[in-house]
C-alpha cells in the first residue's frame, strides 16, 4: 500500500477566513487616514499590498466576532490577561488579537525589518518598546478614531509583548551575527565547509536558542543572496524607501548537491525547522524538494535536490543520496556555483507582491520576468530573469573530468558563465498556504545552465 506522505499538508483556500481579516483592514483604512495613505504608498512604490505586511490585527471582544473566528477555522493559541491570540493552522494569514475591550477595530500591526528605519524615512519620532535587536519590538506610529497602527520587529518568537533580554544580549547577538556572516563559504573542500557550517550553527543555537538563531541565519542568507542579485537590490531599495525591508518574505529557496542534502536538512532541523510536505512533480522530473517550516520564527524553506525516479517515494531528507553518473538541473547549478548554503547563496527569495504590478514596475527598471509557472486566482509565481555569474574554471574542469558535461558546454561556461539567482514574484490569495506541484518542472528546466538562451530569455 502506498502511503501519502503529504496527507497532512493538503492545503485548501480559506476565503472566509481571509475575508474576515480583509473587513478589519478595510475598516482600519476608513477610520485612520494614515493607514489608508500607507496602503497607497505600498502599492505605488513597492508593488505590494498592505495586507501582506500585516503581522496581526486587533479587534475588541464580541460574541459574534469569536463565533466567526471559530467558524472560519481560527483557533486560540495564546492567552494574556487582557487579550487572546488566534491563528489559522490551515492558512497563511495574519493572526488576530481578540482584546477584552469593546472597540470593534483596535488596529493593525505591520512587520518591518527595522522600526527605526520606518520612522527615519518619514521624519517621525515615537517610542519604541523592546530592547534593540530583541525578539519582539513595537511602536505605535498613528492613532486616529480609536484605530492604531503599530510597526513591529519580530525575531524568532510568537509573543506580542515587548522583549527585554538580559545585559550582554547585544554583544552575544552581534558576535553570532558576525560569526555566521564570516564563516568559510568558499572552501574548495565543500565537505569541510559544511562541517564547519554545522558546528557554527550549533554554537549559535547554544547562545541564542534555535528560533532566534533561525531568524538570524535567514537574515544573513538574504543579505548574501541580495549582494549577488540585481533584481533583489532594486526591489529592496524600493521597499527600504518606505522603511519596510524584506518583512514581506514568503519563503527561502536553497539548492543542494545530493551529497550535502541530508546535512542541509540537519542544519535547519538544528534551527527549529520541521519537515513539512515533500515536493515533486513526478518520477521523471529529475528533482524534488523538502519544504521545511519553523512556525515560531515564521520562516519557510524550499530545499531543492536532484532525485532519481525511485527516490521520490523515500524520505530523501534523511536518507543519504549517493552520487550519480549525471547531473540534473539542481546538481549542475551546485556543481558550477557551489551549494546554496555555501558559496552560491540562495537560488531565490520569494516575497509577496501584487503580481502584475511588480512585473510592470520592475520592467520599467530593465528587469524582466520569466513566464509564470503558477497562475491561479489564489497563487501566482514567476522568476525574474536570472543573473549570469562567472564560474570558477576549477569547477568546470572538475565536472568535465568526470564526464558530467560536454566539451561544448564546458567552453560555454568558461566564456559566458552560467545563470545564477533570481527573485520570485509571488502572490497569494484566500490564505492559500501551499505550492503548485504542476508545471513547475518546465520553469526549472528553463533555469538549467545547459539550456541555450532560455535561462535568460524566459
Amino acid at each position: 500500500m502506498t502511503v501519502d506522505v503529504n496527507a497532512a499538508f493538503k492545503w485548501q483556500c480559506q476565503p472566509e477566513a481571509e475575508n474576515f481579516i480583509i473587513e478589519i483592514v478595510e475598516k482600519a483604512c476608513q477610520q485612520n487616514p494614515f493607514i489608508e495613505h500607507l496602503k497607497q504608498q505600498l502599492l505605488t512604490q513597492t508593488s505590494t499590498r498592505l495586507f501582506d505586511w500585516i503581522d496581526h490585527v486587533m479587534i475588541g471582544y464580541d460574541a459574534e466576532h469569536e463565533k466567526r473566528l471559530l467558524n472560519s477555522g481560527f483557533v486560540a493559541d495564546h492567552a494574556m490577561p487582557t487579550y487572546r491570540i488566534f491563528h489559522h493552522p490551515g492558512a497563511q494569514l495574519p493572526r488576530i488579537v481578540l482584546q477584552d475591550d469593546g472597540r470593534p477595530v483596535g488596529g493593525l500591526a505591520l512587520s518591518v525589518e527595522s522600526i527605526a528605519d520606518f520612522l527615519m524615512v518619514r521624519g517621525m519620532s515615537a517610542k519604541i518598546e523592546g530592547s534593540p535587536w530583541s525578539g519582539y519590538r513595537r511602536c505605535c506610529v498613528s492613532s486616529e478614531n480609536d484605530v492604531s497602527l503599530w510597526v513591529i520587529e519580530r525575531r524568532g518568537t510568537q509573543t506580542c509583548e515587548p522583549t527585554y533580554p538580559n545585559l550582554g544580549y547585544l554583544e552575544k547577538y552581534f558576535l553570532c551575527l558576525e560569526t555566521w556572516k564570516s564563516r568559510p563559504r568558499s572552501l574548495f573542500d565543500e565537505d569541510e565547509a559544511m562541517k564547519q557550517t554545522l558546528k557554527i550553527a550549533a554554537k549559535i543555537v547554544e547562545e541564542l536558542g534555535e528560533d532566534l538563531a533561525a531568524s538570524l541565519v535567514l537574515g544573513c542568507e538574504r543579505d548574501y543572496w541580495q549582494s549577488r542579485n540585481t533584481a533583489a537590490q532594486v526591489q529592496k531599495n524600493r521597499q527600504d524607501r518606505l522603511g519596510m525591508g524584506w518583512a514581506n518574505h514568503d519563503h527561502h529557496t536553497f539548492r543542494s548537491s545530493r551529497k550535502q542534502f541530508v546535512h542541509l536538512v540537519r542544519l535547519f532541523e538544528m534551527l527549529g525547522f520541521y519537515c513539512r510536505e515533500r515536493y515533486y512533480t513526478g518520477k521523471e522530473a529529475g528533482w524534488g524538494a523538502q519544504i521545511m517550516e519553523n512556525p515560531r520564527a515564521r520562516l519557510v524553506l524550499f530545499l531543492d535536490v536532484d532525485l532519481t525516479p525511485d527516490e521520490v517515494t523515500i524520505d530523501f531528507a534523511h536518507h543519504p543520496l549517493s552520487e550519480t553518473d549525471h547531473l540534473g538541473t539542481i546538481g549542475l547549478w551546485c556543481a558550477l556555483h557551489g551549494d546554496s548554503i555555501l558559496n552560491a547563496g540562495m537560488h531565490h527569495l520569494e516575497a509577496q507582491f501584487f503580481f502584475e504590478e511588480l512585473k510592470k514596475d520592475l520592467a520599467s527598471t530593465g528587469i524582466g520576468m520569466m513566464e509564470p509557472f503558477s497562475f491561479f486566482p489564489y497563487l501566482k509565481q514567476a522568476f525574474t530573469k536570472g543573473e549570469q555569474w562567472d564560474v570558477d574554471h576549477k569547477r568546470i574542469d572538475g565536472i568535465f573530468a568526470k564526464k558530467l558535461i560536454t566539451d561544448e558546454q564546458a567552453e560555454k561556461f568558461r566564456k559566458t558563465g552560467a545563470v545564477g539567482s533570481h527573485l520570485e514574484n509571488l502572490q497569494r490569495r484566500e490564505g492559500y498556504k501551499g505550492f503548485n506541484q504542476k508545471n513547475v518542472s518546465i520553469i526549472i528546466q528553463k533555469t538549467d545552465a545547459r539550456t541555450i538562451g532560455q535561462s535568460l530569455d524566459g
